[in-house]
């Protein structure tokens, strides 16, 4: 595939202040990008001598297999927009993109998502960003537990970890954290126990009482829980957690 210095492509932003838009991060003075695509749904921005530069056939094979995967989880054949894909090297580059020390972000409105490859760290290659962009572009923005629970379902692990495994890990090292404080309070949250745990119960959600079910729990907010699955927070959680005591587990560093 061809590569090319410049893009043109404009996306316009409802709300700046939420988020990002694709023109601020291609025209950050910090970075010269490189420009590739995968197909006429995905373009990637990189630097030149860029781990990305360095590994530019095995970068295209993951995304492309990365956006077929989001695609098949969400339930479509294709998606109708461009979505772009801002990558660099380390969460201190992050920072300069986007203004704060993290593995990746998505900004739906613009279609818009960042990650970071390098040799340690390679946050491109997952479905997460990709799910939310695509998911929120369709279904709407939820609430924020399923939101993150669904990304992180969509690649069926957390830090390589079965998601129901983790989850008894976590139970047996008393660090789980209550269903209805994990909902409520997500973002005062420890991110390595909010998100497998939300990822964990979206899973159960899903294999309990189906996509359709999630999909209107995802668009009704919270509050219909009860309303689509028969059960309160609290009935939902234990039964799921039955599930998740049934479950074994060799050693876990995490």
């Amino acid at each position: 595939m061809r590569r090319y210095l410049i893009i043109l492509f404009f996306i316009p932003v409802k709300d700046l202040s939420a988020q990002i838009g694709y023109q601020d991060l291609f025209e950050n003075k910090s970075f010269s990008w490189v420009s590739d695509s995968t197909s006429k749904e995905l373009i990637f921005h990189y630097q030149s001598g860029s781990w990305t530069d360095k590994k530019i056939s095995l970068v295209r094979k993951r995304l492309h297999n990365h956006l077929d995967s989001v695609k098949s989880f969400i339930g479509i054949n294709n998606y109708d927009k461009v979505i772009f894909l801002f990558i660099v090297e380390s969460r201190e580059q992050m920072k300069l993109l986007v203004g704060n020390e993290t593995n990746g972000a998505a900004f739906y409105q613009s279609n818009t998502i960042t990650g970071i490859a390098s040799s340690r760290i390679n946050s491109i290659f997952s479905n997460h960003e990709m799910f939310h962009v695509i998911s929120m572009n369709i279904w709407g923005v939820p609430d924020i537990w399923i939101n993150e629970g669904m990304a992180v379902y969509s690649d069926n692990k957390w830090h390589s970890n079965d998601l129901y495994q983790l989850t008894k890990f976590l139970i047996d090292n008393n660090r789980y954290v209550s269903l209805k404080k994990l909902i409520k309070d997500f973002k005062k949250l420890d991110h390595l126990v909010s998100y497998p745990l939300a990822g964990s119960f979206t899973k159960y959600l899903d294999k309990t009482y189906g996509r359709e079910t999630v999909i209107n729990i995802w668009k009704g907010r919270t509050k219909n829980l009860k309303k689509y699955t028969g059960k309160t927070i609290k009935e939902l959680e234990s039964d799921w957690l039955l599930t998740i005591y049934k479950v074994t587990y060799n050693e876990i560093k995490y």
